[in-house]
């Protein structure tokens, strides 16, 4: 008969061991997992495939535990493009950024797509996604632009009158004014400019949701419609001491596209780049030439931007505070009509952004839209 081994001081009495406390965390974390809303995917960062869906994410397409460990993620929409995906991906690659995040339309509705890399010391490194259905956030947005856009449309009759009549009384076609009564005139100039803009933005934002907006497409110059862009919003940089800037690889690049739209995605990006530049800072309009098509770019030197703030971007009435923790005044209207208006051309749309260096904001004309282009030379280059 054996001794009974009795416990001694220190013994860890029941405690379960090692490979049992970490199959015990993997369940409970797995049951976490399964329980979300969210869809969850678990894929590897080179071949793509996928490790592990929750339960959300295998009902969205309908299949088992067993169908996912044969699938890869481009599996999961006929549209998925891979070279597109690891273009986007790049920056989590690279480590520059540690999340991206997309809205995306899925024949289920609208969704959020918010990828992260995850590195393993054992397993190699893995992408994980969380998709989120955005439909009911989509829909209130735009029940709320319907509303503020039929005020809007109230609004705007008198605005203008308002406004014509304050240019006429500071141009000094009516009388002659004083300095005291010349200043209170330039001030309420002003802020109309701003509430017509207002108006204009709330407008142009129901017209893209009512498919109301012209989005036809032509042959056009883009070279002359970013010249043509810069010279119409010189006066707003004049004002704010402000130097515009135009580089271009170019002389001219015919492509695909709308000249007006264009121009508005333009103006979109370069007034907010006014805004937030410090006095006295040049701001950079860029166009350049790729292989994958061709980049128009707006880069300023403000306060930048900080990541936690990123999400903010692109969605309506919504206003990114800036990376010295500022907002400046505006409907947060401007960047969601940029996206909206890149989405129907099919202008890739993105930015960089380190706070306390400044931002580019940016938009790209894909090759298979560009039809030739005329690239400035060396000579011209170093003449320039």
């Amino acid at each position: 008969m054996q001794p009974i081994a009795h416990p001694q001081k220190g013994d860890n009495i029941g405690a379960p061991r090692p490979d049992e406390a970490a199959m015990t965390n993997l369940s409970f974390l797995e049951t976490i997992l399964e329980s979300l809303q969210d869809g969850v995917y678990v894929y590897a960062s080179d071949t793509l495939r996928i490790r592990y869906m929750n339960e959300a994410a295998r009902a969205r397409h309908g299949w088992t535990r067993q169908e996912t460990r044969k699938k890869r993620i481009s599996d999961t929409a006929a549209t998925f493009n891979t070279k597109s995906f690891f273009r986007a991906a790049a920056p989590l690659l690279s480590g520059e950024q540690s999340v991206i995040t997309l809205e995306l339309v899925h024949f289920t509705g609208p969704i959020e797509v918010s990828t992260r890399m995850v590195r393993t010391a054992d397993e190699g490194d893995f992408f994980v996604s969380i998709l989120r259905d955005i439909s009911d956030r989509k829909c209130s947005q735009f029940e709320k632009v319907q509303t503020v856009s039929t005020v809007s449309h109230e609004l705007r009759t008198p605005l203008t009158s308002i406004h014509g009549a304050l240019r006429l009384l500071k141009a000094g076609a009516v009388a002659e004014l004083d300095p005291k009564t010349q200043n209170v005139v330039d001030i309420a100039a002003r802020n109309t400019d701003r509430l017509l803009s207002i108006v204009n933005d709330i407008l142009d934002l129901e017209k893209i949701n009512s498919n109301k907006m012209d989005f036809s497409i032509a042959e056009m110059d883009v070279v002359s419609c970013v010249n043509d862009t810069v010279e119409m919003i010189a006066g707003a940089a004049l004002e704010n001491d402000v130097r515009l800037d135009v580089g271009s690889d170019l002389r001219n690049a015919m492509v695909l596209g709308n000249p007006e739209r264009i121009s508005q995605v333009i103006t979109n990006f370069t007034s907010n780049a006014i805004k937030y530049s410090p006095k006295g800072a040049p701001v950079r309009i860029g166009i350049t030439q790729t292989e994958d098509g061709i980049v128009i770019s707006v880069t300023d030197h403000g306060p930048g931007i900080s990541e936690d703030q990123n999400r903010m971007l692109f969605k309506p009435f919504s206003q990114a505070r800036a990376g010295d923790g500022s907002k400046r005044p505006g409907t947060g209207l401007g960047l969601a009509i940029v996206a909206a208006i890149a989405e129907r051309l099919d202008y890739p749309v993105d930015f960089r952004s380190v706070v306390g260096q400044g931002s580019t904001f940016q938009f790209r004309i894909p090759s298979h839209l560009v039809l030739w282009t005329d690239p400035h030379d060396t000579a011209d280059a170093a003449a320039g």
